[in-house]
């Protein structure tokens, strides 16, 4: 297997990452590279790796980064070890650098593969990616590499690709989806939803369109000035220090690298905008990215309307599968009709194997796997068996 290195988003050949890409989620796109490469923070490096076969075609592909300090909270691989390995090998992954393998951007990784690579050649392919990001973890002295939000099948390839080296592969977090191409329309929606979760979903729609309030879909980069304020004031009342400015950038970053994939909702009241939400489109599916609304005014179901039930209603299932809603707020997107899709995080020692203890690795799996069933399972329509997302 031929293994290749681009250090820049401009340097990756795009036809070899779009082939691969063509099945993948939005984040590992170029776009979304694009503006993850303005975002590193100082010290970071990146690293694109793709493997090819005998007559050079490109099988398979795996983003890695390295940072002298975790780019976020939630990815801090030492706060998921906690309990699973010695304190002084605890105590050196909090100390050193961090290499994070198959992505960072909106906590979901992934693998990709061309879609015509079979099992055998796809297996041989992660395990050349996964050598490689060994040794790029390895050039910056990190003591661990993670794999961080990945869907099952990855996270066990991955997996297997470093099984000399001891991975440990913890459950978690969850995605949910919103399997809009089961509906034509609104109608379609309130029939698949349990009888008692009805009533609720129309006394919404019934709201917002009393309102008076009209939903124009625009491009982002349309919009980054009238949307900036609203993100604003969402981050502001969640506690995060998020200015009007620093929107504008972040949007306008986005604007610049995705613009031609966004899809943003926005609502208005007379000339005033009350709410947006922006999703991007890849391939078959839609990503709902950010939401914010102006305070100021009354809550209508502002964000279940511009999330959920217009593009229901505008019959947007009849050529997307299905809108990817990404993490958290579990009870509110899984009563309307959201599904659940477990994620995964693979951790190998760089230097030395981790040494986690096997039995607080499954224990832990199985206890948050069943904190999650017995939280949110009564919410999910068609019911929910965490048994089976343990590993």
């Amino acid at each position: 297997m031929d293994v290749r290195t681009y250090d820049t988003v401009g340097a990756l050949p795009a036809a070899d990452w779009e082939a691969l890409t063509s099945g993948s989620t939005l984040y590992s796109t170029t776009g979304f590279q694009g503006v993850r490469e303005e975002e590193l923070p100082q010290g970071a490096r990146a690293r694109r790796i793709t493997a090819h076969g005998g007559e050079g075609t490109a099988v398979a592909g795996l983003e890695t980064y390295t940072f002298t300090r975790p780019p976020h909270a939630l990815y801090t691989p030492a706060d998921l070890l906690a309990g699973l390995v010695g304190e002084e090998r605890h105590a050196a992954v909090a100390s050193r650098p961090l290499a994070i393998g198959a992505g960072w951007s909106e906590f979901r990784g992934q693998v990709v593969h061309h879609p015509d690579s079979g099992p055998e050649q796809r297996a041989v392919a992660v395990e050349a990616l996964a050598a490689e990001a060994l040794n790029f973890a390895k050039g910056a002295e990190a003591s661990v590499l993670a794999y961080y939000y990945l869907p099952r099948e990855d996270a066990l390839d991955i997996a297997r690709a470093h099984e000399h080296a001891g991975a440990v592969v913890l459950f978690h977090d969850v995605e949910t989806v919103l399997p809009i191409g089961l509906w034509d329309g609104l109608d379609d929606y309130y029939a698949w939803l349990p009888a008692k979760r009805r009533p609720r979903a129309r006394r919404e729609v019934r709201t917002f369109r009393d309102s008076g309030r009209t939903v124009r879909e625009v491009a982002l980069p349309e919009v980054v000035d009238r949307i900036a304020p609203l993100n604003s004031a969402l981050m502001r009342k969640h506690g995060h220090d998020y200015g009007v400015k620093r929107a504008a950038e972040v949007y306008g970053r986005q604007g610049r690298h995705l613009g031609d994939r966004s899809t943003l909702l926005l609502a208005e009241e007379g000339d005033s905008p009350v709410g947006f939400a922006l999703r991007y489109h890849h391939q078959d599916m839609l990503y709902a990215r950010v939401a914010g609304f102006d305070y100021d005014f009354a809550n209508k179901a502002d964000y279940f309307n511009l999330v959920f039930y217009h593009p229901i209603d505008q019959g947007t299932g009849r050529s997307t599968s299905a809108i990817h809603l990404g993490l958290g707020t579990f009870e509110a997107k899984l009563t309307r009709g959201a599904q659940p899709a477990p994620l995964y995080t693979v951790l190998v020692g760089v230097d030395q194997p981790l040494e986690a203890d096997p039995d607080a690795v499954r224990e832990r799996n199985r206890q948050e796997t069943e904190a999650f069933g017995d939280a949110y399972a009564r919410h999910v329509v068609g019911g929910l068996d965490t048994k089976e997302w343990q590993l």
